[in-house]
């Protein structure tokens, strides 16, 4: 499994990391990108159990990988406690708000999310 302390970690609550998600979903659904987003989500830094999240645009044209991609439309969230997505097991969610408050709700008020890449939006939360 990914190891949670690669990447970039950021201390968050939940209202900066809606702010940040709608930030990363309209730049996908503006440019027409497939891909928006990757991260894993935790209530520790030394946390065993981490959220993985993957946020995907459906309505860029391309090949389903799996075969229930074919049925999904617009922005799917998906998000398990495994290493990658896995589009049939997942929890899928199509907006923000239902992701945080279904998957969010048992973390403290503040949590840490650890990413592949460093945003400037949140360069102010970087843990160092």
């Amino acid at each position: 499994m990914k190891n949670f302390f690669s990447g970039f970690k950021y201390k968050l609550d939940r209202e900066i990391l809606r702010e940040y998600l709608q930030h990363t979903i309209d730049f996908a659904v503006e440019n027409k990108l497939p891909f928006c987003d990757e991260f894993y989500i935790a209530d520790s830094l030394d946390a065993k159990d981490r959220l993985h999240v993957t946020i995907l645009n459906y309505d860029v044209p391309g090949d389903a990988v799996y075969e229930i991609e074919k049925s999904f439309e617009g922005i799917v969230i998906f998000a398990n406690h495994e290493k990658c997505y896995d589009p049939e097991n997942d929890h899928k969610y199509i907006d923000a708000e239902d992701f945080i408050s279904q998957e969010l709700c048992t973390l403290p008020e503040e949590f840490f999310v650890a990413m592949d890449i460093a945003p400037t939006m949140l360069e102010q939360y970087m843990i160092k």
